[in-house]
This record gives structure tokens, sequence and C-alpha cells, in this order.
């Protein structure tokens, strides 16, 4: 394949991405969207194919310098896009992770407080009176 295609193949590809990011940038901002995980399939999917293009320039040396000014412009614009729009993923991401953690956490010190003194076997396999976690039931839904 020569530059030329692989170069408008990774403009499309990148095209797609940069969608597909702000796709989901969009879905992040109100979670639980059962459009997601469909979204998120899309988004890996569109990665791997990236890694492979990647993958294969990168046994061009020359690919860059072979290619017309102003498909590399394009390419470099794409680029700067791409970066803006995983950048903003990365942290709309981010946060949501924190932000399920400490929901987690609370549930957990709630089940904590809640709990009794309950008989439990200790580290020697002797039963021991306790504080022990009060069973709880959550939605895993996030």
């Amino acid at each position: 394949m020569n530059a030329t295609i692989r170069a408008h193949n990774l403009i499309d590809l990148m095209q797609d991405l940069v969608s597909v990011l702000e796709r989901e940038n969009a879905l992040l901002e109100r979670p639980r969207s059962s459009d997601l995980t469909p979204l998120v399939e899309e988004k890996q999917a569109l990665f791997k194919l990236y890694e492979d293009q990647i993958a294969a320039i990168a046994q061009e040396p020359d690919f860059a310098a072979s290619l017309p000014d102003e498909i590399n412009d394009r390419l470099k614009d794409l680029a700067y896009a791409f970066d803006d729009a995983m950048k903003v993923n990365r942290r709309k991401l981010e946060i949501l992770t924190k932000s399920s953690q400490h929901i987690v956490d609370r549930i957990v010190e709630a089940a904590k407080s809640a709990a009794g003194q309950v008989p439990r076997y200790g580290r020697q396999g002797t039963v021991t009176e306790g504080r022990s976690a009060a069973p709880v039931a959550m939605n895993q839904e996030v």
C-alpha cells in the first residue's frame, strides 16, 4: 500500500476516533446511559485499528516525507483534535471512576457501622466475637 493511501486511511480512522471520543465525552455528562456500552466497544475496535495502522506506518521511515504537504497538515490537525478529545475523555473517566469509588467507600463505611457483634472465625480458626460487615446488596450499574 502506498503512503498516500495509507495516509488517507489513517485520516479516516482518526476522524472516526475523534467522533467516537466526542460522543463518549457527551455521554459521560449523563452517566448510566445505555448508549455508553456500544460506544465503548466501537472505541476499542477503532483503537485496535489505529494501533495496527501506526505499527504499519512505523515500518516506513520515509512515510511523512513522501506525503504532500496538505496531507501532512491534515494529519497534524487531526492529531491535535485527537489529543484534545483524548485529554477530555481521560479527565471525565478519571472523575467518573473517583466518584464511583467514593460512593463504594461510603457504602462500605455504612455497612461497617451497621454491623454488630457477631461470631466469626479468627486467624487461628477459633471463633471470636467482633465486628463484621453487614451483608449489603448494591446496584452495580454505574
